[in-house]
This record gives structure tokens, sequence and C-alpha cells, in this order.
């Protein structure tokens, strides 16, 4: 079996990073995030290109699943991002499903922090924010897991959906037992860390409390992998066999990977991984 990882595909942000000033440029380089000085823009006009091609490669694919890992839109609030992203995903082949993870930019009221106003939107138009599904290729079922990590990152003004989604992810968990599942794999926004599971709390991943209970809930039931977005670029970590894949963005680069998607296979019990480039001729990539 194999499915496409889709991250940050973010209807608007290159018409907002063109807007950032040379010294807002240079603060937030300071703080390991690169906008790249550019004339200024309007629109989404880049975005749609992108995630045009991004689908386009898709139906070429013929993955068991899409899934996109967060930060679909730039304004949570905006309709016509919101309208676009639907355009180009309704042109992808109906015999693929395509799934939603909540990012910090689609269930943020104010694009970091949730409220239960900004999650009832979310839910509204992208359905639930946390979830699990099943597929069956070939013998036994895997067991893919959906978070949302900006619960797990700013749970201060929605502590009982904070609450609600340990409960689901228990519950989930526990129905796995040795051989149930060939793989149990994970997605999110945010990825769980960068480095190590004992790094420091920092803005791009899960705070040091919360990643601790979820890593032990994935150890004890063995997810082995999980794929994130939120950085803009790539970025391969573990704890002990844990994989920790945070995957470029379908829309705007923060750092030196280009725009892309990954392709993940899965077969018996090995999950292997390949980021693709969208100004790449191949469209299946080269292993990572």
């Amino acid at each position: 079996m194999r499915f496409v990882v889709m991250a940050d595909p973010q209807f608007g942000m290159f018409a907002a990073a063109s807007r950032k000033t040379p010294e807002e440029i240079a603060a937030a380089a300071r703080r390991g995030i690169h906008f790249r000085p550019a004339p200024k823009t309007e629109g989404f006009a880049q975005e749609t290109e992108l995630f045009e091609v991004a689908i386009a490669r898709a139906n070429r694919l013929k993955p068991a699943f899409v899934i996109v890992c967060g930060d679909m839109t730039n304004d949570p609030n905006s309709e016509a991002q919101r309208a676009e992203l639907w355009r180009i995903a309704g042109k992808l082949d109906r015999s693929i499903p395509i799934r939603w993870v909540a990012g910090n930019h689609d269930c943020g009221a104010d694009t970091v922090v949730p409220t239960p106003e900004s999650l009832a939107m979310y839910r509204r138009h992208f359905g639930p924010d946390y979830y699990s599904f099943e597929i069956a290729a070939g013998g036994d079922p895997s067991l893919f897991v959906v978070v949302n990590t900006s619960l797990l990152a700013h749970p201060h003004n929605v502590r009982s959906e904070f609450d609600a989604q340990f409960e689901f992810l228990e519950r989930t968990l526990a129905g796995v037992s040795a051989g149930t599942y060939r793989h149990v794999v994970a997605f999110g926004h945010h990825p769980l860390f960068l480095d190590s599971a004992g790094e420091a709390d920092a803005y791009w991943t899960v705070p040091g409390a919360a990643r601790g209970r979820v890593l032990g809930l994935f150890r004890e039931h063995g997810v082995r992998t999980m794929f994130s977005g939120h950085l803009h670029r790539n970025n391969y970590a573990r704890d002990g066999d844990f994989e920790m894949v945070s995957s470029g963005p379908i829309g705007y680069p923060l750092g030196n990977d280009p725009s892309g998607y990954r392709i993940v296979t899965l077969s018996d019990r090995t999950v292997r991984h390949r980021y693709v480039s969208l100004e790449s001729q191949d469209v299946e990539g080269m292993e990572a």
C-alpha cells in the first residue's frame, strides 16, 4: 500500500510573506523562520499553481489516499482561500480519498491558539479534527490515527477538548493488540520533536508534557511513524524505533527544501518514504 502526504498548501501565504518588511524578515530569521524578499503580491495564484500540480501528480500515482497535514489556508476566516482549496481538491480522482489534518492556521482563532468557536468552525468545514481510519490492502489492515496537535500545544482555552482527544487516543490505541494491524501510523500538524524526545519546548513542536504522554501511548501500542507538516521544510528525527517525519510544504517553503509531497509505502513491517519536489519531472522521486 502507498499513500501521499502533503502539508501546508496554505493559500494566501505567498501574498502575506510578500508584505513583510526587511526588518520583519530579519526578526523572523532570528526565530528560524526564513521568509524570502519578494515583490508584493495579492491573492493566491502561486498556491493555486502548486496545489494544481500536486493533485495532478496524485492522480497519476493513484495512492490509497492523500492526506494533507494542516495549514490548508493562511487565514482561517477567508472564504476565498478555502473555496480555491476545495476547487482544486475536487480535481482529485473520486477513487482516491482525501483526508485533512488540523493545522494552527485552520483551527487557531489567531492562527495559533484554538478556542471553542475556532474548533467549531474547523469542524464545520473539514470534519473531525482527530479521528482514525483503517485500510486493508493485501493482508492485515493498517490503522491510521490523526491528531490535532494544536490542542496539544495550546489547550488552555479548550481544556475539555484536550482531555477528550487523549481519551480518544487511549481508547483507539487500546484496541491495538499484537498482530491486529500490519502498521499503526500517526499524522499531525506540529511535529512532536525536531531532534530528540527530551528537547526543550519551542514554537515548532508539541510541548514536552503533552509530547511525553503521546509518545508513551505510541510506544505502548506500536505506533512507529508519525508524519507532520508545520515547518515548511523536511525534518527527520528518531526516538528509539519511533520515527518523526516532518514533510516540506506544497506551498511556501521556509527552508532549503522545495515545495513538494511525500510518497509513503507500507510493505510487510517496513515504512518507506521519499520526498518529491514539485519542480521534478520524476513523479515517483527518490527514496529518502
